[in-house]
């Protein structure tokens, strides 16, 4: 059992896991520090990561649309955009507040934060002292490693309870839509529910970062 157990562990993440991870991360802080560097913005953070909740979830609710008209066919396909999409725009907002996501104990907290995790389960895991450490830096610098690296180091840290929540099931949305089976209806109502799900990992997000923020975090 324990010899099955540890070989589970070395072999995650998966490497098509990875494929849709890293190259989310870096869009999203890519995205992030547009946003910090454009002079309309004047500085409000809060603007910023409002205006970059609504730009994804308009993109959103296209991809819903595409995937939900091919069925079940289109099932892996709203999977892989439903990770990709939601760390994107997590990293984005990381960002915006400050938050480097490639230092190594950010992106600890932007991963479980991007897929739903809330602050209080995330300092149930982690220890509020913790989390509040590492969200009160502005302005973090990058970690000297490479992010694919940084990554692994992540996945071996996150507690085992916390990585079978995020991760331990397919979004439910996907397998359980019994309009699948009706292309044209199903894809409607993806759309509508790719929106609804990015809009709520947005705002979710910026309160997990708010929290920390907050000295009156208990």
């Amino acid at each position: 059992m324990n010899a099955a157990s540890s070989g589970a562990k070395s072999n995650f993440p998966p490497d098509w896991l990875l494929k849709l991870l890293l190259p989310a991360i870096e869009e999203g802080r890519q995205w992030g520090y547009q946003f910090l560097g454009d002079p309309p913005w004047g500085g409000d953070r809060d603007r910023m990561a409002n205006h970059a909740i609504y730009e994804a979830t308009l993109w959103s609710v296209g991809s819903g649309v595409a995937t939900g008209v091919m069925g079940w066919a289109g099932v892996p396909l709203d999977i892989a955009y439903f990770y990709h999409a939601q760390i994107k725009l997590a990293a984005a907002l990381f960002t915006i507040y400050g938050l480097e996501p490639t230092n190594q104990d950010v992106l600890m907290m932007l991963i479980p934060a991007a897929l739903g995790v809330t602050a209080a389960e995330l300092a149930n895991h982690f220890g509020t002292e913790f989390c509040r450490q590492v969200f009160k830096t502005f302005g973090r610098q990058a970690a000297q490693k490479n992010i694919s690296q940084v990554l692994m180091a992540v996945f071996k840290q996150l507690p085992r309870p916390l990585l079978r929540q995020i991760f331990g099931k397919v979004p439910s949305k996907s397998l359980t839509l019994p309009a699948r089976a009706v292309p044209l209806v199903s894809g409607v109502i993806g759309g509508a529910t790719n929106a609804v799900m990015m809009n709520i990992c947005g705002h979710g997000v910026c309160r997990v970062i708010k929290t920390f923020r907050s000295p009156a975090v208990s």
